[in-house]
């Protein structure tokens, strides 16, 4: 077994030089001790010897964005040649006057579109090739060249077919003029011109290999063996070939046309293993507001913890880093209410613990062993919501199924499933006893359904037009809020004779009621109403005689004992009949909404984001842009009015009484319906939440087997 892992290497004569660690390390070609040439702050990747040997160029991300670096190849310091700032940079190899050739996809409106480009060893301005979209560029005689198009690595896409598969193509005359070199059903890669012969890597046979073929595409060969691991990053220095497969290296010699291993020794203290403390902020998966909204649970690289607020304690929850085991999709359980088993003291979470994903209940006091729900067939969860008033759960699963599990029977009912999307939002009534969900209907249709629990029964909320998502409860039981998009208003573009919709979604309300008016259309308000108000208010208070202070201030025993408990709750009346005709728009502009929840006293916040351009938009950032803002809208004042901005996403504590909300890598608490200030510090005042109070334990061998297992899962649920 090797001790590290080893990939792209790189040939002249009898040295390689290869990538491990994040850094480059050079071994003679029959093998040995391997030594190191870089321990730089960045990672450091596809290096590239020159024809003569002397020189080392590779990708380095010393100063943020892959960039390309050149060195001496028998160690150094090195230099950076460019400054282009594209998310994706790779070296290709060198020409034959001592340029480098380097491919990049800076300007590009996709992470995928690449250009090949060359630069002086001495720097300067890069020269882009007139090639069009390409990742490799391999020359022959008389000017003769093949590039490789979409030419990835396949062992990251196995066996893929589809439209951006690999593809290699030859400038056969050297007149500028291409066409494909082999068309086969595969996914091809890392072009070589070496002799009369063209070798490049497919999978088309099953697994990637070593494959050549002559310039016009006949006399296919292959000349590698691998069955468990795909051949890859293979390069050239014009006679022989290296490349690696799983985490070794081999070398291939066209002549004898046999494969051969390298052998490594690899000595290093390997750093990157050693358990390391990781920033909560940037690695926050999953936040949950307590019920009342005092503290929150969070997970954060896959690791539970519940803090208080401002001050205390951090509690971390679940097996140790040393386990390698994921929590996510954490939650409150149970607010304090009547008929609720606790207030707020459990947690539930989903873990692979045992192998396979199961919910998981902690006590949030540490006190009781957490119990995991083991034997319940529910898929791969995606989304969960607590029954305010019981111990149940709803949640939504990669089969696009919205199941709900009592969990006090481990009895699990299937609600509904969709046709052809995932579950887009659902939502608890207060009372806990129906839930409004949204679910594909077709392929390009969702409708919002009523789930009552108590009998199971579905009713129908929305006809079928687009997509109605993200239904929301409003507190008082009036109203249930959701998304639609079904606002038809094209906009032409600016460069082409084209409409398209880049907005399209607006915030809707259902009266749950039937005698409910739209809260749109203000009730007029008699005029001797106010009048009394008014003189009501003007007019001192009598004094109330002693009895029935004493009355009105001692309530009965059971009521005192009860408290709150002692208000019988109303259970929600929901009128469903003609219910799909009760819809009304809010009064707001079309955009991109992202979450609406209602508030009490009659205000509604809902989220929304800008629409952008694809240029500067990156497709797997650190953390999640916070460019959404929030607005409120007022019922009484019939006005919709910026709340605040810098947002990711948002949500409620369980009382409606507080807002957390999200802003990149930050969490901040404020009063529901109040506009926060300035305020910057964490604390208190301000509502923003140390996320530096959590120390977030990383033990890399743990978390890549775990890592490992996932992705297992996630293919084999989702193929």
């Amino acid at each position: 077994m090797p001790s590290g892992y080893y990939r792209h290497p790189t040939l002249h004569r009898d040295t390689v030089v290869f990538v491990c660690e994040d850094d480059l390390w050079t071994i003679p070609a029959a093998g040995g001790v391997a030594r190191r040439l870089t321990s730089g702050l960045g990672a450091a990747t596809r290096p590239s010897l020159s024809p003569d040997g002397a020189q080392l160029a590779f990708v380095g991300r010393e100063e943020g964005q892959p960039e390309v670096y050149l060195m001496p190849a028998a160690g150094g310091r090195p230099t950076r040649l460019t400054y282009l700032g594209g998310s994706l940079c790779q070296t290709v190899g060198w020409t034959a006057d001592g340029k480098i050739l380097f491919a990049n996809n800076a300007g590009q409106p996709f992470p995928a579109l690449l250009y090949l480009y060359t630069v002086e060893t001495q720097g300067g301005p890069p020269e882009r090739l007139n090639l069009g979209p390409a990742r490799a560029l391999t020359f022959g005689p008389d000017g003769r060249r093949v590039i490789g198009r979409n030419t990835g690595d396949p062992a990251r896409w196995k066996r893929y077919r589809g439209g951006t598969a690999g593809q290699v193509w030859i400038d056969q005359e050297g007149d500028g003029n291409f066409r494909p070199l082999a068309q086969l059903p595969g996914n091809l890669t890392s072009p070589m011109w070496l002799g009369e012969r063209i070798y490049f890597l497919s999978d088309h046979e099953g697994v990637g290999n070593l494959y050549s073929c002559l310039p016009s595409g006949a006399d296919l060969r292959r000349h590698t063996d691998h069955a468990d691991f795909y051949a890859r990053n293979a390069s050239t220095d014009g006679q022989r070939i290296v490349y690696h497969a799983g985490a070794d290296l081999y070398l291939y010699d066209p002549a004898s046309d046999r494969s051969a291993l390298i052998p490594v020794e690899f000595h290093s203290p390997q750093t990157q293993r050693s358990r390391k403390f990781v920033n909560a902020g940037k690695y926050l998966d999953d936040w949950a507001p307590h019920p009342k909204g005092q503290a929150l649970a969070i997970t954060a690289r896959g690791h539970l913890f519940t803090f208080a607020n401002w001050e205390g304690a951090v509690l971390p929850h679940g097996e140790p880093p040393e386990a390698g085991v994921r929590y996510r999709l954490v939650e409150w359980l149970n607010p304090a209410g009547r008929g609720a088993s606790g207030d707020g003291q459990r947690l539930i979470a989903v873990t692979d613990a045992g192998g396979e994903e199961a919910f998981v209940i902690f006590h949030a006091d540490d006190q009781r062993a957490p119990e995991i729900l083991a034997g319940l067939d529910i898929g791969r969860p995606t989304d969960l919501a607590v029954n305010p008033k019981k111990d149940q759960i709803v949640f939504s699963n990669h089969r696009y199924e919205i199941i709900c599990l009592d969990l006090t029977t481990r009895e699990l009912h299937v609600i509904d499933r969709g046709k052809s999307a995932p579950i887009s939002g659902f939502d608890w009534s207060p009372d806990g006893a129906w839930v409004a969900y949204s679910v594909s209907v077709s392929l390009q249709v969702m409708v919002l359904k009523l789930w009552k629990a108590e009998t199971k029964e579905t009713f129908p909320l929305t006809r079928p037009v687009l997509r109605d998502v993200s239904p929301a409860f409003d507190p008082q039981g009036k109203y249930l809020y959701f998304l639609s998009y079904r606002h038809f208003d094209p906009v032409y573009d600016n460069l082409h004779f084209d409409l398209n919709f880049p907005r399209g979604v607006r915030p809707y309300l259902i009266t749950l009621q039937k005698e409910t008016p739209s809260p749109f259309v203000p009730l007029p308000k008699l005029k001797a109403e106010k009048e009394e108000k008014k003189e009501g208010e003007g007019r001192p208070k009598a004094k109330e005689s002693s009895g029935e202070a004493e009355k009105k201030e001692s309530p009965p025993p059971e009521d005192a004992e009860r408290g709150d408990k002692g208000q019988e709750e109303k259970p929600l009346q929901i009128d469903v009949e003609g219910i799909e005709e009760r819809i009304v728009a809010f009064p707001v502009d079309e955009g991109r909404y992202g979450r609406i929840l209602g508030l009490k006293e009659g205000k509604v916040l809902y989220s929304h984001y800008p629409v952008e351009g694809a240029l500067n938009q990156a497709w797997l950032p650190d953390t999640p842009p916070a460019k959404g803002a929030l607005y409120l809208y007022n019922f009484e004042e019939q006005k919709e009015e910026y709340f605040l901005g810098g947002m990711t996403d948002f949500r409620l504590s369980r009382d409606y009484a507080l807002l957390i909300y999200r802003a990149g890598g930050r969490l901040r608490v404020l009063k529901a319906g109040e506009k926060p200030g300035d305020e910057g510090g964490a604390n208190r005042k301000s509502g923003w939440i140390d996320l530096s109070r959590v120390r977030v334990a990383v033990v890399p061998g743990a978390e890549w087997r775990q890592m490992f297992r996932e992705a297992w899962r996630l293919q084999r649920d989702q193929f």
